[in-house]
């Protein structure tokens, strides 16, 4: 079986745990967050923390100098 990797993170797109889900593998460290915490006005953050690290104007101060 072949899966596609994600080894940046990502948004995931596939079956509800009710039809079966999604078969993934996580390591330590990884955060796995709920389908109903992602919508629209949380994708945009969401994606930032996952490409940045940190959360958006976490360091605005600092991003300023």
């Amino acid at each position: 079986m072949s899966y596609k990797k994600y080894a940046t993170g990502g948004y995931l797109d596939g079956n509800s745990h009710e039809y079966g889900g999604i078969d993934i593998n996580v390591e330590g460290g990884e955060y796995i967050i709920p389908e109903g915490s992602v919508n629209p006005a949380t994708l945009s953050t969401l994606e930032y923390i996952r490409i940045h690290g940190d959360v958006p104007m976490s360091n605005a101060k600092d991003r300023s100098k």
